[in-house]
């Protein structure tokens, strides 16, 4: 059940974000030649228009490919022997890669140079006349290997040529369609359990609540004479009030009673070496609510889901700084599958909580300033939204090379990290 449960919360993370970063992309005109589950070899795949939707061996990540967005490689090379097929207009319509296609009337050509961004050419030796040739790509026009077409995107449908406005939207979109995913499965999940409410379900052992005498059925009325409707209120209240001591109004059986309460400040462990510290009353809330309460309560769950990723985010840069940074405090493939193992143990309702939460911290994540990622990406677009003109292309190569490459090694680590926690103990 845990490899089950990790295959469909993997893929259904990393297809709402990778599907965000698609239907805005199309939407700006974007060519996406792939649309890509997985990483590795392909074991599925299925083409619709001019996408091939595939699915690949590894779980550790997907990928949509955008045209002249850098991700795509110029399959020819120099010296390199191609046939191709020309229209009435003498512009290269396709470029065969192999032998398996039914074309006829083509010509074979070694490459000595070719552009299929910004150029649109290819120029080489034509095979039969021996003469130097330099050929146009007409504005439709197909890569073909193993019998399929890929299309060569246009100048006017690559990612580079749009505007800034677009471009980000393209990269935002998936970090977005997390939170949307995140959002949608607490208020579900509100909606199937319920919200908290103010009546108290249950008071736990030697808690500021149990030493004032709170019981379960007590209905919290007021706080420090100001009336509550909602357990919202309850935990604002606290959150601003700190350890000051409040006069707690509560129905008991019908009668107001009256008591002062002091909440305790307790630390919570948030990682190996790190906690943080609330202020707690120690009591559990009957779930119910109304409609509006459900959703109010979806949306409270998902801000919150946010803020200790935020959290926890800070605490991390935080020992960078200071040194006291642990691998422990990431996990990688290896570890959410192992997590994601525990929780299934804990039922479907356990699952679904935990499945918004990564999704809040997939979309997060993603919108760190770090090159290849999508927050570093859309750094790129709002400097050349500022300055009127893009990052120039070899220095941005340069930078996402080095991102690539540090969250490759950083992948390894908490790789072997999570393998060494969870299986060599």
């Amino acid at each position: 059940m845990g490899i089950i449960a990790f295959i469909i919360i993997f893929g259904l993370l990393v297809t709402v974000h990778e599907y965000g970063h698609l239907l805005f992309a199309k939407r700006a005109g974007i060519m996406c030649p792939e649309f890509a589950i997985g990483m590795g070899p392909k074991i599925f795949s299925y083409k619709k228009n001019e996408t091939l939707y595939t699915i690949r061996l590894l779980p550790v990540g997907g990928y949509v490919m955008m045209a002249g967005s850098g991700m795509e490689q110029n399959p020819l090379t120099e010296g390199m022997t191609v046939s191709v097929k020309r229209n009435a207009a003498g512009e290269v319509t396709h470029i065969l890669l192999d032998e398996q296609h039914q074309f006829h009337q083509i010509e074979q050509i070694e490459v000595a140079d070719s552009d299929f961004e910004d150029g649109l050419y290819i120029e080489g030796i034509n095979q039969y006349t021996h003469e130097a040739v330099r050929y146009n790509v007409a504005k439709e026009a197909y890569f073909v290997r193993e019998g399929d077409l890929i299309q060569i995107a246009p100048r006017e449908r690559q990612f580079k040529n749009k505007k800034p406005w677009p471009k980000f939207l393209a990269l935002f979109a998936g970090p977005l369609f997390n939170f949307i995913l995140a959002l949608v499965l607490f208020i579900g999940l509100a909606f199937m359990v319920g919200a908290p409410t103010t009546t108290i379900k249950a008071v736990a052992e030697n808690s500021p609540a149990q030493e004032i005498g709170l019981k379960k059925g007590d209905i919290i009325k007021a706080i420090n004479d100001e009336q509550v409707t909602s357990f919202s209120q309850v935990k604002s209240f606290l959150n601003k009030n700190g350890g000051k001591t409040i006069k707690l109004t509560i129905d008991r059986d019908g009668k107001d009673k009256v008591l002062n309460l002091k909440p305790k400040l307790m630390e919570q462990k948030v990682s190996k070496d790190k906690s943080i510290k609330q202020y707690i009353i120690g009591f559990q809330s009957e779930l119910g609510g109304n409609f509006i309460d459900k959703l109010k309560y979806g949306c409270i769950m998902t801000f919150e889901g946010a803020t200790k990723i935020f959290t926890l985010l800070g605490i991390m840069f935080a020992s960078i700084i200071n040194g006291s940074f642990s691998f422990d405090m990431l996990n990688g493939p290896v570890g959410i599958y192992k997590n994601t193992e525990q929780v299934v143990s804990l039922g479907y309702i356990k699952v679904i909580e935990y499945t918004a939460f990564l999704s809040v911290n997939l979309g997060i994540m993603n919108l760190l300033p770090i090159p290849a990622l999508d927050g570093g990406r859309i750094l790129f677009v709002i400097y050349e939204a500022i300055f009127r003109k893009p990052v120039n292309k070899k220095a941005e190569m340069y930078i996402v090379t080095a991102g690539a490459i540090f969250l490759f090694f950083v992948m390894i680590m908490v790789t072997w990290n999570d393998i060494s926690r969870y299986f060599l103990k």
